[in-house]
Formats: structure tokens, C-alpha cells, sequence
């Protein structure tokens, strides 16, 4: 059995795969009568391209074994709630009837029932959580799918744990290898959800393909999934392709762990659109095989530091780097979850100035041109005689400059700062450490979230010179007040800056007049109000002539209209910090523009207007505002009775 296992494992997108999975169970029938003669005359007239693929086989299911599926590979999602799709079954655990393994393949079936727990349906629904959970990957199963009006199969993939947004769906994100609903016969579907694209706002991302005997035949399902882009096969074809647009968390949640489900729903918001045939069951969806392959052909990467070094002396790095089948893109130097430097092309090398007492861990990486990363690391550098309070990035922030809140001193509770939490439930950021850093609702990267009074943050900052500074805050204020003060070396050097904000949006708060000394120093944001967050702030140096700045630096801002999803109107809200011409339209989903509610001089103050969507098919459109460079988009969702 050992060579037929290496004709098995020829990667399923291979140009030979499709024929050998489909006479796979064939011969592993005659090999009863013929023994393994006849495997190795079959492994010899089929080359092997395992080898030359870039692709191993990580993790599998071949399901030839006979009982319950194998429970060191699979859970159980077990409830009768409808799932939040208003489906009709009852999802079962260990019950043979629902789930069981023949020897040959898994056999999911669906059965009408008398009633079971409350229930006129059962099935099963098979995860791979906490047993095989992988972030990126190609995932390929073979399967035979069920037919019937109400029928509703899913081959598709969760996050295992949620880190961005609402901690849960879409945030978080979905991906569905393979969904095949009965009313549809033989259309297959792949999709992707997230918080841009999701099937709720109308705003979903797929592809489908008509497969005509996929209610009778063996089919792979597969996605091959990178750190660039989710591609989607039936048998070898490509479906539907979904890119990476590098606009963080919102488009591309895809890069933490996922595991894999395979269900068949009865009824449903999709399933059952067109009511559920009764007489159809039981039906199944058998599966050949589940395997999981992962790429091997990782860029690699070396680096050098000094394990000591003197306080205040430049530190050195340098890193060896090389891809086995391109160029290296960049190299990564990180001091543990934060970044130091990216360089692009070799001699991989940074030098950090000025290095301040304290212990880090330092750690490189290389990422080739199709965003697959190898990690070196970490390895742990001391500088000076402490390992005490020390700023997270090796160098003190340079004023004038820009600090990420997230980046507070090294040091530890009481030292670098004081959290009323002892643990960081933002999720984020720095999870060893109890400030909530959490991934940041205002641009990609992450931001200080749970504030409370009585908090505070330390930053140790290098003043390039003595003179006055402006300092601008990004902070979040969600219909409340945002109120905090900065301190150098236990001075108070700003006064309360308070800004308040009904709209719940993210600003750029400023101060001014803000005298500072040169030279390395603490500085510390107390916080005197709770609930607000940050992003960053940011000093510039400026002349004692200066006119005071406005509070705000976004010339106008834009609310979610309300109410939001609406049937006729919705009531657009604006306000506009500086007098100017400012316009106000509303554009499809593919920017066309199909109303402007404003297109004038317009003083400082807050405005109205309401948009009447008469004519309009029901959807996604967007509110779009202009005043001069700045534009604020926000989306409203059109539904018809």
C-alpha cells in the first residue's frame, strides 16, 4: 500500500490528478485480488510530480477506515438554532446515521425525521477546529454532492479564533471552498466574505460554475490559498480568483489561522428559498478525500546582531536572505511585535542610533515577490547594565516625529504604564502586556482601545531642539469626549486637551504651544476620560509666530446615514470645520453617480439633507463627501418590501 499511497498524494491540481482520483477507488479494489505488484506497475507508468511540486502534503483524511469519522481529526458542531440562516436541521454528534466512514469515503447524510430535538431534519456538520487549522494552504476535497430542493451543502472555512473588528463574522472573515444549493441544480459557488464584502450588505465576492453531473459524480473542490490572493478550482479550472488589496483587516482577514467544515443545511435563507422536498431524503454528500498541502519553497533568511552592546552606542544589523525560486522582495527587521526597518534590496543591513539600556528580542524576515515570509529569530540583545524600562524599538522617538501608540516603553505595569485590566483584551498587539491594543478601526496597523481614567502610557523621546511644537492626536471619540494631557519627565506641558465628538468618528486633534527642551525624556499621556482610543501622535516643530491650528485638522466629516439599511429616504448628516466649496453626491457600487445632494460654498457648521432613492434598484450605494483634498465616504444600504 506504501506506492499506492505516492500515486495518492500527486497534488490535486496537477495535470495528472483529475484521472488518477477517479480511478483511485478502482484500484484499490483489484489490489484485493492482485496484490501491490499492481500498484507498483501503476506508480511506474504515472511519473511522480510530488517532488517537483511546490506544494506537501500536510495534513489528510482518506477515510478508509470504517466507525465514526476519525475524532483525532474531527469535532462536531452540534445545535439545532438554524445557524444563523434560519436553517431547519438538527446538526448531530457521533450518530451514524448523519455521519459515518464506509472504508471508502465519509458519508454526510440529511434525514427527515419524525422530530429530533425540535427538529424535522438531521444532519451533520464535520470542523477541523482545534485538530487542523492552518493559515494559507491548498485545501482539496473530493467530494460527491446531494441533490433536492432544500438541499444546502458547504465545504468551506471559519477563523479559528477572532482577532479583527466584532471578533466574529464577517470581520473575521469566511471562505467557502464549495456551496451547492438544490434549486440550483448543479451550479456550484465559491465565495469570500469579510467586512467590505459580505452577502448582508449585498456587496459579496464570487464566482460560480455549472457542473453537470456534480449530483452524480466525484468532483475537487480546492482553494489555493497565499498570502497574496484565494484561488478557487473545480478539478483543475479556475473559478474565481479574490486579490489581496493590502488594505488591511477589513478586505483581508486572511492571514490567521482557518479550519475546515463540511455540512449539508436543510433549508435556509439561500437553501430554502424555494421550500424543502421532502420526498428527496435521505440524501448525502460522500467524500472521497480531505487533504491539506502547504508551500515549501519559503524564502530563507539569516541575520547577525551583537548580543550586548553599550548604552547609547549604534546598533548593527545585517541579514543574509535568498528565495529557491525568485528574488527576495524585502527584509523585515522587527524588535518583537514592532517594526524597526524594511529594506528592499540587499546588503540586508539597518544601524539604529543612540541605543537605550534595556533587553530585546530581535528577530528578521524575508518575504518573496508572492508574499510568502520565513521568520529568523528571535534572538536577544542586551543593552547597557539593566534590563528595566526601555523604549520598545531600541531608540528613543524622535521629536519631531510621528509615535504609534501601541509602541510604549518596555518595562512592564507601573513602570511603562498602568492599565485598570491586568490582561490586554484588545488582542492585538504586545499580549504578553496588559494595555488593550487592539487592530485599529481607523487605518490598517493597531491603536490603544479600553481607555480609562486614571490610565496612562510612557514613551521615552529624543527632542531634536529646544522650541515650540504642535502636537497632533488621532484618537476615536465615540459620542463622548476624549480627554488627556501629555507630561515630559513629570511636567505638564499641554494642559487638559479635551475634544468632543457626537459623531463617533476618528479625528486629528491638535495643540499648540506646546515648549519643549531638547534632549531624551519621558513623556507620559495621562488619560482623563474613558472610553475614547489612539492611534498616534505626532510633533512638529513650529515658529513662536505661528497662528494657533484648529482643533481639528479634517476640514469637514460625514455620519452614517440614518436610518441605515432604509426603504425610500435616508437622512445624510455633515459637518464642515472650515468655510469652502463642498459637495455631496451619492454613487453606486461602481462609482457612477446617481444623485448630488450638495454642490457649494458652505460656512462652518453641521448640515442636513435627505436622499430619496425613488427609482433606484435595492443595494449598496455610497455617501461621498468632498471638501477640497479631503473626501469621507460611508456606506448606506437601499432594501425593497
Amino acid at each position: 500500500m506504501t506506492a499506492l499511497k505516492s500515486l495518492k498524494n500527486i497534488p490535486d491540481s496537477s495535470p495528472t490528478a483529475g484521472a488518477l482520483n477517479k480511478t483511485y477507488g478502482r484500484v484499490r479494489s483489484l489490489l484485493f485480488f492482485t496484490g501491490c505488484g499492481l500498484a507498483a506497475m501503476l506508480v511506474l507508468a504515472v511519473p511522480d510530480k510530488s517532488a517537483a511540486q511546490a506544494w506537501q502534503l500536510v495534513w489528510q483524511d482518506e477515510f478508509d477506515y470504517v466507525g465514526l469519522p476519525d475524532s483525532a481529526r474531527w469535532n462536531y458542531d452540534v445545535g439545532g438554532h438554524g445557524w444563523g440562516n434560519a436553517e431547519l436541521q438538527y446538526y448531530t454528534a457521533n450518530r451514524l446515521e448523519n455521519a459515518r466512514v464506509d472504508g471508502d469515503h465519509l458519508i454526510i447524510e440529511a434525514r427527515k425525521e419524525a422530530v429530533f430535538a425540535g427538529r424535522d431534519y438531521t444532519s451533520a456538520r464535520l470542523v477541523s477546529r482545534n485538530k487542523g487549522d492552518w493559515t494559507y494552504g491548498r485545501i482539496a476535497v473530493r467530494a460527491r454532492l446531494p441533490k433536492g430542493r432544500g438541499t444546502w451543502p458547504a465545504i468551506w472555512m471559519l477563523p479559528t479564533e477572532g482577532h479583527y473588528g466584532n471578533g466574529s463574522w464577517p470581520d473575521n472573515g469566511e471562505i467557502d471552498i464549495m456551496e451547492h444549493v438544490g434549486h440550483q441544480p448543479n451550479r456550484v459557488h465559491s465565495t469570500v466574505h469579510n467586512k467590505r464584502y459580505n452577502h448582508l450588505s449585498g456587496s459579496g465576492r464570487g464566482g460560480s460554475r455549472l457542473v453537470p453531473d456534480a449530483t452524480e459524480a466525484f468532483h475537487v473542490y480546492m482553494v489555493e490559498w497565499t498570502p497574496r490572493r484565494l484561488d478557487f478550482f473545480i478539478d483543475n479550472d479556475r473559478i474565481f480568483t479574490y486579490y489581496n488589496d493590502t488594505q488591511g483587516w477589513r478586505t483581508w482577514p486572511y492571514d490567521k489561522p482557518f479550519h475546515l467544515l463540511m455540512n449539508i443545511a436543510i433549508g435556509g435563507a439561500w437553501g430554502g428559498q424555494q421550500g424543502v422536498d421532502d420526498s428527496i431524503f435521505p440524501q448525502q454528500m460522500l467524500i472521497d478525500y480531505v487533504r491539506v498541502y502547504q508551500y515549501r519553497h519559503l524564502p530563507q533568511i539569516s541575520f547577525e546582531a551583537p548580543a550586548t552592546l553599550e548604552a547609547g552606542a549604534d546598533l548593527h544589523i545585517t541579514a543574509t536572505a535568498s528565495d529557491p525560486d525568485g528574488p527576495v522582495g524585502r527584509v523585515v527587521f522587527m524588535q518583537g511585535g514592532g517594526k524597526l526597518a524594511t529594506v528592499s534590496d540587499a546588503p540586508y543591513e539597518i544601524t539604529i542610533p543612540n541605543a537605550q539600556a534595556g533587553c530585546y528580542e530581535l528577530s528578521a524576515t524575508a518575504v518573496d515577490g508572492e508574499g510568502w515570509s520565513f521568520t529568523e529569530g528571535p534572538q536577544s540583545l542586551q543593552v547597557g547594565d539593566s534590563c528595566g524600562r526601555a523604549p520598545y524599538l531600541i531608540a528613543p522617538h524622535a521629536i519631531p516625529g510621528i509615535i504609534e501608540s501601541e509602541n510604549y516603553d518596555l518595562g512592564g505595569a507601573g513602570v511603562a504604564y498602568v492599565d485598570l485590566t491586568p490582561q490586554n483584551s484588545g488582542g492585538g498587539y504586545r499580549l504578553d502586556e496588559g494595555v488593550d491594543v487592539d487592530y485599529s478601526t481607523d487605518r490598517d496597523g493597531f491603536d490603544v482601545a479600553g481607555i480609562s481614567r486614571r490610565e496612562w502610557l510612557e514613551y521615552t523621546v529624543d527632542v531634536e531642539e529646544d522650541g515650540e511644537y504642535a502636537m497632533e492626536a488621532r484618537v476615536y471619540v465615540p459620542g463622548t469626549r476624549a480627554v488627556f494631557r501629555l507630561e515630559f519627565d513629570g511636567v505638564d506641558k499641554t494642559g487638559r486637551i479635551s475634544y468632543a465628538n457626537p459623531a463617533a468618528l476618528w479625528v486629528s486633534v491638535r495643540r499648540t504651544g506646546i515648549h519643549l527642551t531638547k534632549g531624551i525624556q519621558r513623556m507620559r499621556m495621562v488619560m482623563e476620560s474613558t472610553g475614547f482610543r489612539v492611534n498616534w501622535l505626532s510633533f512638529r516643530r513650529i515658529s513662536t509666530t505661528s497662528a494657533e491650528l484648529p482643533e481639528t485638522l479634517e476640514p469637514a466629516a460625514l455620519q452614517v446615514g440614518y436610518p441605515n439599511p432604509f426603504t425610500d429616504t435616508t437622512q445624510l448628516t455633515y459637518s464642515v470645520a472650515r468655510s469652502g466649496h463642498v459637495t455631496l453626491e451619492v454613487v453606486d457600487v461602481l462609482g457612477r453617480r446617481v444623485a448630488t445632494l450638495a454642490n457649494h460654498h458652505h460656512e462652518p457648521g453641521q448640515y442636513s439633507v435627505s436622499f430619496d432613492a425613488d427609482g433606484l434598484a435595492a443595494g449598496v450605494y455610497w455617501s461621498q463627501l468632498t471638501a477640497g483634498q479631503f473626501r469621507a465616504v460611508q456606506p448606506i444600504t437601499l432594501v425593497r418590501r
